[in-house]
């Protein structure tokens, strides 16, 4: 068990120190579990999560084609034109991030949300990187809200066959969903004391918005999402 904690420790410390190689370093760790013993080769399909790994999987196609609808475009056009200015369009897109990261897992929310960002700072001839830095907070932050937000909450519910309302109300107690929602309170609260000095910069109105060449994709991500709240219920079908 130790020598398996270190490999994975170590496995952790190479992947942040050479971003770029990622996937080798990750599959090079996998293979010392393998040839080490420490993971036996017939309990390989067995620790595999394939349900969690096809789902980000169809989530990040669904995603792709969402963004090639041009929806992202007319969702940026939306928020701006209910935004007096950049401070209040910041948070707005900042809170918009965490609610779509409840159901939908973490990195499909950053790359769907992030054209919709960089769109807005492209129309307002603003730096992006805060707004980028914000999304990916408030992501992360609002995806340990419910079952399927998350990776790690999808793993967890599944070991523990939690269902999607364990989140809200767990063994009689309120569960996750209230704690981070307060946290989202406070970010937003420090977030709009951060950009603070963009409420002089106004948002300019909208007069055309963008057109979207396909609504199918949009459809099929709240599909996604009613299906994988449906499937938390089904036993037969842990998430």
């Amino acid at each position: 068990m130790i020598y398996a904690i270190i490999l994975f420790a170590a496995t952790y410390v190479l992947m942040l120190t050479f971003s770029k190689v990622r996937p080798y370093i990750a599959l090079g760790s996998a293979a010392l579990f393998i040839i080490t013993g420490m993971l036996p080769l017939g309990d390989i399909g067995g620790a595999i999560d394939w349900n969690v790994i096809l789902m980000i999987a169809g989530t990040m196609g669904l995603v792709a084609l969402f963004i090639e609808s041009k929806m992202p475009e007319l969702l940026a056009d939306l928020v701006m034109s209910r935004c007096p200015n950049v401070m209040v369009a910041a948070v707005s897109l900042s809170l918009f991030a965490g609610l779509i990261s409840a159901f939908v897992d973490n990195v499909a929310t950053v790359l769907m949300i992030a054209p919709v960002a960089l769109e807005i700072c492209k129309k307002l001839k603003t730096n992006p990187v805060p707004f980028i830095i914000a999304i990916a907070v408030s992501s992360n932050l609002q995806g340990a809200a419910t079952l399927v937000g998350d990776t790690t909450a999808i793993m967890l519910g599944s070991a523990l066959e939690m269902s999607f309302l364990d989140f809200f109300w767990y063994n009689g107690r309120p569960g996750m969903f209230f704690v981070v929602e307060l946290g989202a309170v406070i970010s937003a609260i420090i977030l709009a004391f951060l950009f603070r000095k963009e409420r002089k910069k106004k948002v300019a109105k909208i007069t055309q918005f963008t057109k979207v060449t396909d609504y199918f994709p949009s459809i099929l991500l709240v599909a996604l999402l009613v299906l994988l709240i449906a499937a938390s219920f089904v036993t037969l079908l842990p998430l």
